[in-house]
């Protein structure tokens, strides 16, 4: 598990056979490519999958605005959202019909909505391994062509974080519960599909 971001750029780094760094600050075109690239790469990643070490909940509060039309309701999402998960209104139950529009939430449920969500994660302490060793692959695939100018490698790069992603999702769902069906999954199952 890593434990800092410099930690996680030196990995991807390293996957690219290049030298590490000692801070996002130094001198060098790699420090300055992973000072630049790592908060986009870690948000991407994110919010690729509701990770369990990245998840928050909330209590929405209506914005005082309504939307101009078609929703009722405008909640706008806590600053570190990047992702929502479940929306659920007053009384608990999920929300099937909702949306994202900008930095809010838009539906037809009166408040409070609860939310789970995944949070922009700051801190790699935080972070699983394995969504850690995702992280590196997505950051050495990023960087490949600036540091290599190699489109091969950066494919080959990006197909290692493809896969490294795909193992991440699946050691992380499987230490979650799954969500309980929604209404209309279960009355389509009770019919048979009809």
């Amino acid at each position: 598990m890593a434990v800092s971001v410099i930690e996680i750029c030196n990995n991807a780094l390293l996957d690219l056979g290049e030298e590490t760094i000692m801070s996002l600050s130094d001198d060098s075109k790699p420090a300055r490519l992973c000072n630049q690239r790592w908060p986009g790469v870690r948000d991407a990643v994110l919010r690729a999958h509701p990770w369990n070490c990245c998840t928050a909940q909330a209590v929405l509060a209506a914005d005082a605005a309504p939307p101009a039309w078609r929703r009722s309701f405008a909640y706008p999402l806590p600053p570190d959202c990047l992702r929502l998960v479940r929306v659920a209104g007053p009384d608990g139950r999920l929300l099937e019909d909702w949306e994202v529009r900008g930095r809010a939430l838009s539906c037809d449920s009166p408040a409070p909505l609860l939310v789970d969500y995944v949070r922009r994660e700051t801190d790699p302490a935080a972070f699983d391994a394995l969504l850690s060793e995702t992280l590196s692959a997505r950051l050495s695939a990023v960087l490949a062509y600036p540091l290599t100018a190699s489109t091969s490698l950066a494919q080959a790069l990006w197909k290692v974080y493809e896969d490294k992603l795909t193992e991440a999702r699946g050691a992380d769902a499987r230490e979650a519960g799954s969500p309980p069906p929604s209404p209309a999954a279960w009355l389509s199952a009770k019919l048979g599909g009809r």
